[in-house]
């Protein structure tokens, strides 16, 4: 039974940091370390609190404790527990989702029947807003699927992965200048070398804190560009159709920020400098109707609670 490393980055105090161990510590693959990345900053308030939280497990020798000096990002927390990691792979649990008791079991029986080429298996989720339900995610696409993880048609959120360390480390790991995207852009390049497998098993609770969302459409422009600006050399590996459907759809998706605060001029000026003329209305179109639905399936479900 190889050995399996949980990556949890931590920041802002750890408020549900307990139920991400404990879910971890609760699965039926017993062999499992988690390895616990402290992104606060030595000493300061909500490093203390983190701290407080893991004496808890100090006693517990499949829990690591690790400190960032100071706050870097959560790409930063999730390459250096991959650093102490001795396992052959590699999952990922934010710190304020849960896994359930059977998902490392069931990535690794799948994981360990692939064949070489295939480097990461991904797995259906439960989202949820607090106790309130919201979606539930099942998982079907596998193969090479760079073209469908650029377009967001297959996302793969840092929770849901199992991955081989030796592809990690063949990869460099999480791109330390992203404090946004962070996975769209790991996931995309791993799918542009390797294939990737889809285990069809709710194998966590994601729940949907926004604690990372950017505030505003600037930051959220920001942070859009700078992916699309990084990932463009592996989009021009795709063809000259598939590299427009790419750059419209994304920034079709964070222009929708400012469709949803009722900007519609904004919106029109933004979506005149990025040129999308006639070619980006049903990416518009589409989006609009995702959002409607989704927000509909939340508020149907809140009445009835």
């Amino acid at each position: 039974m190889e050995l399996v490393s949980v990556v949890i980055p931590s920041y802002g105090g750890g408020k549900h940091l307990r139920r991400a161990v404990d879910s971890v510590l609760k699965q039926t693959y017993e062999n499992i370390e988690i390895i616990v990345v402290d992104d606060n900053g030595v000493g300061t308030e909500n490093q203390l609190k983190t701290a407080h939280i893991m004496e808890e497990y100090r006693g517990n020798p499949k829990v690591r404790y690790v400190c960032h000096e100071v706050n870097i990002n959560g790409s930063a927390a999730r390459n250096t527990g991959v650093k102490y990691a001795k396992g052959k792979y590699i999952a990922l649990l934010d710190d304020d989702d849960a896994f359930n008791p059977e998902n490392i079991e069931k990535h690794m029986k799948v994981m360990c029947s692939l064949p070489a080429d295939y480097a990461l298996t991904y797995c259906s989720d439960v989202s949820c807003r607090g106790d309130v339900f919201i979606d539930e995610s099942h998982v079907s696409k596998s193969g090479e699927l760079f073209y469908e993880v650029c377009m967001h048609q297959v996302v793969i959120g840092s929770s849901a992965l199992l991955i081989k360390k030796e592809a990690w480390e063949n990869l460099g790991g999480f791109d330390e200048s992203f404090r946004r995207h962070q996975d769209w852009e790991f996931t995309a390049r791993v799918a542009h070398r390797y294939k990737i497998k889809a285990v069809d098993h709710i194998g966590y609770i994601r729940y949907l804190e926004y604690r990372n969302s950017p505030k505003n459409y600037e930051t959220a422009k920001k942070y859009r560009v700078h992916y699309i600006e990084k990932m463009m050399p592996y989009i021009e590996t795709l063809s000259k159709k598939q590299q427009r459907e790419v750059i419209t759809s994304n920034y079709v998706g964070v222009m929708m920020q400012l469709l949803r605060t009722g900007k519609i001029g904004k919106f029109i000026k933004e979506y005149r400098s990025f040129k999308l003329g006639l070619y980006g209305i049903p990416f518009v179109v589409k989006s609009i109707f995702s959002y409607i639905f989704i927000n509909k399936n939340f508020w149907t479900l809140r009445k009835r609670k």
